[in-house]
């Protein structure tokens, strides 16, 4: 009886084992885009679960269009509203119910507020409207619970190409990615310390466009059907939403595949269901808000960060104007306000252009700075600028050095610095050894490099080439030359 017992407990042992074994592969295989992406979607999706229960007055839901232009450091900023964006890549409106249905087993809303693009044609090859990947990035970091399983259940029922087994065992669905795993495939544990901006995705480029037109509300005669099944799931949205008496808000925000005739269609939806709708497309609203697309817009659909500032606070003030919310205090956005604030810092370095601003903005402990030059660097240099740089800590003589080249890296208080009359070159690492760079800078129309984790940075123009690592981001922001050669130094990105 004792031999079997044992025998018993080593299969149960074992067994634990092995579960703990699937699990430690499912966490490092499967993909996750943390701050040093775009779009940080598992950071999203896991720091929602950090969240102190029925703390958030707002959920926001949508696509890319959603996670970039809808901020919730501004809105509690604003308005003392705290909200958190569940929005990402594509996301459809059934990944966008089923999201709603998770987030309601912790918070409790005051209102939702969903963006309508995905509600319309995207990816008509795809039963879901949408790519199956970024489904994916949405659901694989939903908690398992009975939402999950309807979730998956549901998912593959509606698109056959999809495995319902690849969503209880990940690993089925991902086993190549050992090919190409990464320092993220091995900071799962932390991921869930980052939930600093409460789901929303920075953009710091601007679009450049002078071309987009608002449109006049009522230009449009006849509406633009919606996709059936994302209008099937619209309806299961409105529905839950006045079940749990949640204000359902509908917004879209800029984008140049907008138009008038799916704007009226939405305004009609909104209308029979007693709802508003915010249509930053339409000219008043536009102009009230005032948005420029060249600027407020990274693309042709996504925000730039002066563009998510903008629509925010509109909302927000809508949303205190039709609900009386906000107006009061949480240490989970009040303590996240430093790190917004380097966010907006990087964000605003990528467009400086006064050579004595930027390098004045340099003095920042979560940068790494790369320098190398190009040609002729030291005609130009103003005294400020000299200054700036020693504030650095560099100390090699910059002025009056023509004829040489020059490399610096500054990093965590340690400087390497090097200049001569030859191609000089230097590599190394930064952030503890995670962070390799190789460098070359150089006289007579030699090249100018700038390497970082085998990626080429450099803008390699005449005068001096800076590039900016972040350390907390763990990404490059910014990329800039400026020519010194040339009076005022103009900056050349």
């Amino acid at each position: 009886m004792r031999k079997h017992v044992r025998s018993a407990g080593k299969g149960v042992v074992f067994l634990c084992i092995l579960c703990v074994c699937v699990r430690l592969v499912w966490q490092i295989i499967v993909p996750k885009f943390l701050s040093d992406s775009p779009w940080p979607t598992t950071s999203t999706y896991l720091g929602f679960y950090q969240i102190e229960e029925n703390t958030v007055d707002v959920l926001f839901f949508g696509s890319s269009h959603a996670a970039s232009f809808f901020l919730p450091q501004e809105l509690y900023h604003k308005y003392g509203i705290t909200g958190y964006n569940l929005g990402c890549e594509q996301q459809n409106l059934v990944v966008s119910y089923f999201w709603l249905k998770e987030a309601l087993r912790f918070q409790k809303p005051q209102a939702v507020v969903l963006d309508c693009y995905m509600l319309f044609p995207y990816n008509k090859d795809e039963p879901l409207n949408t790519a199956e990947s970024c489904t994916r990035k949405a659901m694989d970091y939903m908690k398992w619970s009975s939402v999950k399983q309807e979730a998956a259940g549901t998912i593959c029922r509606l698109d056959e190409n999809q495995s319902l087994a690849s969503y209880y065992f990940p690993n089925i669905r991902y086993h190549e990615r050992w090919t190409v795993v990464s320092e993220n495939d091995f900071l799962f544990w932390k991921i869930p310390e980052h939930t600093e901006l409460k789901g929303y995705a920075p953009q710091a480029s601007y679009s450049g466009r002078e071309d987009f037109m608002p449109f006049e509300r009522g230009a449009a005669k006849q509406e633009e059907e919606m996709v059936p099944l994302m209008r099937e799931y619209l309806d299961h949205i409105e529905e839950l939403c006045r079940q749990q008496d949640i204000r359902l808000v509908l917004v879209k925000t800029p984008a140049t595949a907008w138009n008038g005739a799916r704007s009226l269609a939405i305004q009609q939806y909104a209308k029979t269901h007693g709802l508003y709708f915010l249509d930053f497309n339409e000219k008043k609203l536009y102009r009230d808000t005032g948005l420029d697309f060249k600027t407020d817009n990274c693309d042709d659909g996504h925000g730039s960060l002066w563009g998510a500032t903008k629509v925010t606070g509109r909302i927000g003030k809508k949303l205190t104007g039709w609900y009386d919310m906000g107006g009061h205090e949480d240490d989970q956005w009040e303590n996240t306000r430093t790190y917004y604030e380097g966010i907006k810092k990087d964000c605003e370095l990528a467009h400086m252009t006064d050579m004595e601003e930027y390098t004045a903005a340099l003095q920042d402990g979560r940068y790494s700075i790369f320098i190398s030059s190009k040609d002729e660097y030291t005609a130009n240099l103003s005294d400020s600028v000299i200054r700036n740089l020693k504030d650095l800590g560099l100390e090699l003589p910059l002025q009056g050095a023509a004829g040489t080249g020059y490399l610096a890296v500054v990093s965590n208080g340690n400087v390497m610095e090097r200049a001569g009359s030859v191609e000089l070159e230097a590599e190394g690492t930064v952030r503890g050894g995670r962070v390799m760079y190789e460098m070359a800078g150089g006289v007579n129309g030699n090249a100018s490099s700038v390497k970082v984790n085998g990626g080429e940075y450099s803008k390699n123009g005449r005068g001096l080439n800076f590039v900016v690592y972040n350390h907390d981001t763990r990404r490059i922001i910014d990329s800039v030359c400026f020519d010194t050669y040339t009076q005022g130094s103009p900056a050349v990105r």
